[in-house]
């Protein structure tokens, strides 16, 4: 039996703030694409299609039902 805790879900805000963190000594191609995704994610989250206190899980899943990422952001 497992009886370490479990791991409380990661929240939208704090993967964005994660992904915000490894740009920091990346090439700038790698840090375009970072930037290029974490602006879809906060205009998912400006959009009120995610919450910043949603879980990652429970955002993919509303993301999903929009028909991914692009399309929740209407692009």
């Amino acid at each position: 039996m497992n009886s370490a805790p479990k791991a409380r879900p990661r929240s939208v805000r704090g993967y964005i703030e994660e992904l915000e963190r490894t740009k920091e000594g990346r090439p700038e191609q790698v840090k375009e694409g970072l930037e290029a995704y974490l602006d879809l994610w906060k205009r998912a989250v400006a959009n009120g299609v995610v919450l910043e206190d949603d879980d990652v899980e429970t955002a993919l899943e509303k993301v999903e039902k929009k028909g991914g990422l692009y399309a929740a952001v209407g692009e």
